[in-house]
């Protein structure tokens, strides 16, 4: 991926009936790039006994998959897998939020949710290589905790201040505590210095109106290490 490329890089993201866009635009702010130590101390901090996975970059500073693990924290797709099967489990309802998508999930995970048909769904194991733990090191389905289902929340600290981190950690452990079929699991999505980034270093984000319903996000150049 070229700098000019770099330089136009966007997304467009659309309002729905849940408000996640508007929530998300209300509270966002550049993304700084950090430590895992760093992001490890917010959470000690703010959240207490709140165990998080990290995204895996194999190649540091590769652009285009630096970028590609960014852009995972802006997916609103509901990351369902069964712990023995390693299959995706999708929703087979017509609601789009994801907060309702969870809801319904601890509900009844049988009645909701069936194996995704698509042919290009991941399999669990797969999933695991993008991650890492706190340490940094590879995650497989031994170093997670007993459970039927696992279901993977994607969160970062520049889309919400440390007050709405804390009410929606507290309305996700109450979900939690509805099911013990689930167990959900926790992926930083925030910028690292691992992936071969200048610490304290921002990515410029602009915002444009884009008619109605959307809006797109245009990402400036990453600060890659020199």
């Amino acid at each position: 991926m070229t700098k000019r490329t770099l330089a136009i890089l966007s997304i467009v993201l659309f309002f729905s009936s849940c408000g996640l866009t508007i929530r998300m635009l209300s509270g966002f702010k550049d993304p700084v790039v950090q430590s895992k130590n760093d992001i490890n101390q917010y959470v000690k901090e703010n959240a207490g006994d709140f165990d998080t996975y990290f995204l895996n970059v194999q190649t540091p500073k590769d652009s285009t998959e630096i970028f590609e693990r960014f852009l995972f924290g802006f997916n609103s797709d509901l990351y369902l897998f069964h712990t023995e099967s390693g299959k995706k489990y999708c929703f087979q309802g017509t609601e789009e939020c994801s907060g309702v998508l969870m809801q319904e999930a601890f509900k009844n995970v049988e009645t909701n949710f069936s194996v995704c048909q698509s042919n290009n769904q991941i399999h669990l194991d797969n999933f695991l290589k993008l991650l890492q733990d706190k340490n940094g090191k590879s995650v497989s389905r031994s170093n997670l905790p007993n459970s039927e289902y696992y279901l993977f929340e994607t969160w970062n600290t520049y889309m919400q201040n440390k007050k709405e981190f804390k009410e929606n950690l507290k309305w996700l452990t109450a979900l939690e505590q509805t099911n013990k079929k689930i167990k959900i699991i926790y992926i930083n999505t925030d910028l690292l210095d691992d992936w071969g980034l200048e610490k304290g270093k921002k990515l410029p984000i602009k915002f444009k109106r884009n008619g109605k319903r959307s809006v797109e996000l245009v990402f400036g150049k990453l600060p890659i290490k020199k």
